[in-house]
């Protein structure tokens, strides 16, 4: 076992001094110590020790728009008894079900995104965090909803099976994702018996079912875990808000001091979870994609003491290196690997924690897996001989020194996440609970040697990912995602008996002195008159047929930082798939090796980007400003001029051919997403055609693609920051003269268009490609009014605001259709924006869509009935998040970047907005329902639905789909799900059409009954039926509401749309077969045109 390090928890009993709050009966401290903060940091912080041992941050913002606060509890799945895994995950869910102070159930949500805000709960192994934002007007109730959860909370006994089947939904959400399933197996690689291997999430089986097996009352065992572990002393409360320090002290103090003290309740592990037993092992086990990997798991102590000397982070950073010298370059030039990656897994853990170094391997890797480990060892060893350094932490504590003194400002709710992450460490000093780590400490090289004494080859144990192990059979399964695995142990020659040899580590060194590390963080706040007003747009310095340089100095952050991107427009991407194939296989390509080129450059504090965007590729740095033009210009030069690598090529398609491969494995609310963009889009290709395109590619005609890219193109350019006009206009210059383009003319340029659907009901119903997938998915798209509509907009974004909570609420809180759930608002430049409605489930897409058809047909009265106080808060809250500054030259460079590119220059089109907003009635919410949301009074309704069926749903045929309803569809596919597949969609469908127009739900299901008896002999499964609760129940209660108003979408193009093989359906739906042909019967939006005069300020 990995012995503990016992060094002393910090103090936090001196430099607090006792408060007392007038007219309040609870007394606290207040921290008069120093707290290290950034000297850019304009915000004031506050901390504070509440009498009942809770620890509060207040953060004063007063630039915030939003406000944010959280809870974190010490206390996770760790925590959870063996005998009902999930448990902690079970309590997270049902403690924000309403309080003795707000019973109602669904009061939070209700009350936090009435303030535009937004809330939600995590359960990780060792804390639990609950979290809140909205607007600043609504901070005081929130933290009050917030305190009630922890003094008087309700964990209503009719909630249980509710969030018993949320958590089964979230647990399925998650079956076929690799990320879980790799932290998964590393649990199952663990010493079973620590609590570090438990199952965290749960599910039906480890929760219900272990509880019914045992005869345990599951809320019994809920509300005495809460009662044992949810300690105050456990406890942090994180504050940001606009308001006085006094004042948030004041309602901290006030609101929760009640909250229980019990001491330190948390379960302390004395073993390690990677023992004796554990290490020396290899784990192979097969992801669900192409993803070949190799893992070294190293066992080490306890590392909370050392956050700020952080030796992981000198070693991590080394292994992280792509520059020559480097683990990665030898690797690369092997052909044995694409990406290495290094950390310790979590800051968190108590007791223990393990250094990981990860491998992205190659096929010729996974086949070779002994070289790769020796690789490993031989850098290690390259790293114990040459000893810390001290020039090279030096410049790493340069970057975290400049970092510091920079201070990113972020919106309330990033902050409050930024100062709760890792609070829990009980070593960190009271004064660096704001930044822990940041600054880093001094060099402390003897820790660095400690460290690397664990990273040995009698100290780890190996997992290798792969779908195609060679001579290795799988032949375990893990419990409960099902991952075929198989441990045996690792030969000697990869543990005490390997030998590394000194002409292996020769080809590792130490990197160079970093050449882009900055030397002038200066900040003039101003050179001369012309450029000292605060500016909320950019300037158009230059413009002709060739560039145009917009520029944005800093007139709000003033720290050493900037941002330039660039577009090139370069139409032959969209010419076919294959150019979007080549044009996608090059960014990848060049990314990869501008990654090993100028990696100093990333480890000096800066970024870049290269990628694909539609007809362009687009060009970004970011960072330090000092070298960041040369950055660029640099990047360009090398695109220009590059010659291909077959090595690095191979490697990157592969890499992109597997990324494709791996699409199909998505959510099937993610793949139905991709349908919309697909559709929405002309000229556009889907993933499968541009992959079949991959497989025909050439290095030639990659080479081919570089050497023409720029031949003839157009270039927009932002530059923001610390910069001067002089600076860009030198930059746009250096850019014409390295890459000496040809104008593109002016028809050439332009990008796909979007579509604005003609009225009527269109259906899709793809099969989710992922075959071991269980889960559906519907998105339901209502197109609305024109982008160019600014009051119609303004209703659109309200109205999708208003409907997030009540949707969430009914479809996902009440009906249990799914994890997830949502709604949204999307807009496309010149074309008609849409409301989205999305679900993913386990229950038939015929019956989500009813299911959502029954959600609209009420939330009109719902309009109705909106109180016109909550509507002026929700107008109010999104008012003030549009006025709301940007926190960073990224993000103000960003957001004006987005107007640029997109072509219509509308750089404050939120801002200019407000005014339509702030105006906005009930009335005319109704009145854009009726007119764009109703089908029954929609003079235009148009609506696409995307219906993914997955294998485990009976997917009706295109011809039962075009002559039966939906609901028979939806009431067919519960009965195929019990196991009646040999009852037909006809015979249901036949059922229905026979009840009379007031039958009862009850004498439909007796029909079904009579159905399944005369037909199979059967009777076994109706009284689930026959529960109130029951889905087919509620499908056939649909069909006779639908019997008795049967409601019809409008009709156009019928004889185009037949012509092109589309099928006529119920209700005078479409259904969609081929996606190409129907598209060529819409129209196409206007390209896009600025909504200003263009004028530069100089000539270029």
């Amino acid at each position: 076992m990995i012995p503990r390090n016992y060094l002393l928890p910090a103090d936090w009993d001196n430099d607090f001094e006792a408060r007392q709050l007038p007219g309040c009966t609870h007394s606290y401290k207040e921290f008069v110590g120093k707290l290290e903060i950034s000297p850019n940091d304009n915000n004031q912080y506050r901390l504070l020790r509440l009498s009942n041992n809770m620890v509060v941050v207040c953060v004063q913002d007063t630039d915030a728009k939003q406000a944010s606060a959280g809870v974190t509890v010490n206390i996770g799945a760790s925590s959870d008894p063996p005998e009902l895994l999930g448990l902690a995950h079970f309590l997270e869910h049902m403690l924000l079900r309403g309080s003795k102070k707000y019973p109602e159930e669904n009061d939070y949500k209700k009350f936090v995104y009435g303030n535009a805000g937004s809330c939600n709960a995590v359960t990780y192994p060792f804390c639990t965090k609950y979290f809140f934002a909205v607007d600043n007007s609504a901070l005081e109730g929130g933290l009050d909803r917030l305190s009630r959860f922890f003094i008087d909370p309700l964990m209503d006994p009719d909630c249980i099976d509710r969030e018993l089947n949320a958590i089964e939904s979230e647990f399925r959400s998650k079956l076929q994702d690799d990320g879980r399933r790799a932290f998964v197996i590393l649990k199952s690689a663990a010493d079973q018996s620590h609590s570090f291997a438990k199952f965290g999430t749960g599910n039906n089986q480890t929760l219900r079912g272990s509880a019914q097996d045992r005869g345990l009352n599951i809320r019994d065992e809920m509300l005495a875990f809460y009662k044992r572990f949810y300690s105050s002393d456990l406890m942090k409360l994180v504050i940001v808000g606009n308001y006085s320090l006094d004042q948030m002290t004041q309602w901290a103090v006030s609101m929760f001091s009640e909250v229980e003290s019990k001491g330190d309740t948390k379960i302390v592990e004395t073993s390690h979870p990677f023992g004796h037993q554990q290490l020396g092992k290899v784990l192979c086990y097969e992801p669900v994609g192409e993803k070949d990997s190799i893992t070294l798991v190293f066992a080490l102590p306890e590392i909370k003491p050392f956050y700020k000397s952080n030796p992981y982070k000198y070693v991590s950073s080394l292994f992280c290196r792509a520059d020559r010298g480097s683990l990665l370059s030898y690797l690369q030039k092997k052909g044995l690997a694409t990406s290495v990656s290094a950390d310790v897994y979590d800051w968190l853990y108590d007791g223990f924690n393990v250094f990981i170094v990860k491998v992205w391997a190659t096929p010729a890797g996974i086949i070779q897996r002994g070289r790769i480990t020796e690789a490993v060892f031989a850098y290690i060893k390259m790293l114990t001989c040459t000893g810390p350094q001290q020039q090279y932490y030096s410049e790493i504590k340069a970057i975290s020194d400049s970092n510091y003194r920079v201070f990113k400002k972020r919106k309330a709710r990033d902050l409050r996440s930024y100062i709760e992450n890792g609070i829990h460490n009980d070593y960190i000093q009271p004064e660096h609970i704001v930044y822990k780590s940041s600054p880093i400490g001094d060099f402390e090289p003897h820790l660095i040697v400690q460290l690397l004494q664990y990273l040995v080859p009698t100290n780890y144990m190996l997992l290798i990912q792969s779908r195609n192990h060679k001579d290795v059979v799988c032949d375990r399964e893990e419990r409960f995602y099902g991952i075929k695995y198989r441990i045996d142990d690792l030969p000697l020659g990869l543990t005490s008996e390997m030998t590394i040899a000194d002409s292996l580590v020769a080809h590792f060194h130490m990197p160079a002195p970093n050449a882009y590390l900055p030397e002038n963080l200066h900040v003039e706040k101003s050179k001369d008159t012309s450029e000292t007003a605060v500016a909320d747009v950019p300037a158009l310095l230059t413009m002709n047929g060739l560039m145009e340089v917009w520029f944005k100095r800093d007139d709000q952050f003033f720290v050493p930082q900037g941002s330039i991107k660039l577009s090139f427009d370069i139409p032959e991407i969209l010419h076919s798939a294959r150019e979007l194939a080549l044009a996608v296989l090059y960014t990848w390509y060049i990314s990869d090796f501008l990654r090993n080129e100028l990696d100093s450059a990333t480890c000096a504090g800066l970024s870049f980007n290269v990628k694909q965007e539609e007809e362009r590729l687009l060009v970004s740095v970011s960072g330090f400003n000092d070298k960041l033009s040369a950055l660029l210009l640099d990047i360009l030069a090398r695109m220009k001029t590059h010659s291909a690598d077959s090595c690095l090529f191979g490697m990157c398609k592969k890499k992109l051919v597997d990324g494709y491969a791996n699409m199909v494995y998505n959510k099937p609310v993610m793949q139905a997403i991709y349908y919309t963009n697909y559709l929405n889009r002309t000229p556009n290709w889907d993933y499968s055609t541009v992959a079949k395109e991959l497989d025909s590619l050439t290095i030639d005609d990659m080479q081919g693609f570089i050497d023409r890219m720029f031949n003839f193109t157009y270039v927009k350019m932002i530059m923001a920051g610390n910069f001067y006009e002089g600076d860009a206009l030198d930059t746009a210059k250096r850019i014409k003269e390295i890459l000496n383009p040809e104008p593109l003319r002016v028809f050439q340029r332009g990008g796909p268009l979007f579509h604005n659907f003609d009225k009527g009901h269109f259906v899709l119903t793809p099969s989710v490609p992922d075959k071991d997938c269980k889960d559906n998915a519907i998105i339901c798209q209502i197109q609305c009014n024109s982008g160019l509509d600014r009051t119609q907009t303004c209703i659109r974004v309200l109205l999708a605001k208003i409907l997030y909570e009540p949707f969430f609420d009914q479809l996902r809180t009440k009906e249990q259709l799914g994890y997830l759930v949502s709604t949204r608002e999307m807009s496309f430049r010149q074309a008609k924006g849409k409301i989205s409605f999305e679900i993913q489930s386990s229950f038939n897409p015929a019956y989500l869509t009813l299911r959502i058809n029954h959600f609209l047909h009420n939330f009109r009265q719902t309009l109705v009935e909106y109180e016109d106080a909550r509507l002026v808060r929700t107008i109010e809250s999104i008012v003030e998040t549009w006025r709301e500054n940007h926190k960073s030259i990224s993000d103000e460079a960003g957001a004006h970047w987005s107007h640029i590119v997109g072509g219509d220059y509308t750089f404050n089109y939120n801002r200019d907005n407000v005014d339509i907003m702030a105006k906005l009635t009930k009335k005319d919410l109704i009145e854009f329902w009726d007119e764009h949301i109703n089908p029954t009074t929609s003079p235009g309704y148009s609506r696409i639905d995307y219906q993914l069926w997955s294998c485990a749903a009976y997917k009706p045929t295109v011809e039962e789909m075009s002559e039966f309803s939906l609901e028979a569809i939806a009431a067919h596919g519960f009965l195929h799900q019990e196991g009646l597949a040999d009852i037909s969609v006809s015979q249901v469908a036949g059922v229905i059409d026979a009840a009379d127009k007031s039958a009862t739900s009850n004498e439909l299901i007796n029909a079904i009954r009579g159905l399944c008896r005369e037909t199979l002999g059967v009777d076994k499964i109706f009284e689930e039926i026959s529960d109130v609760k029951s889905k087919a129940r509620a499908a056939l209660e649909m069909a006779l509401d639908r019997k008795k108003n049967a409601a019809m979408y409008p009709l156009a193009k019928v004889a185009e749309f037949e012509e092109v093989g589309m099928r006529r359906m119920p209700a005078n739906s479409w259904l969609i077969e081929d996606i190409e042909a129907f598209k060529a019967t819409q129209p196409l939006s206007k390209p896009t045109v600025p909504t200003r005069i263009l004028v530069p300020k100089y000539e270029m």
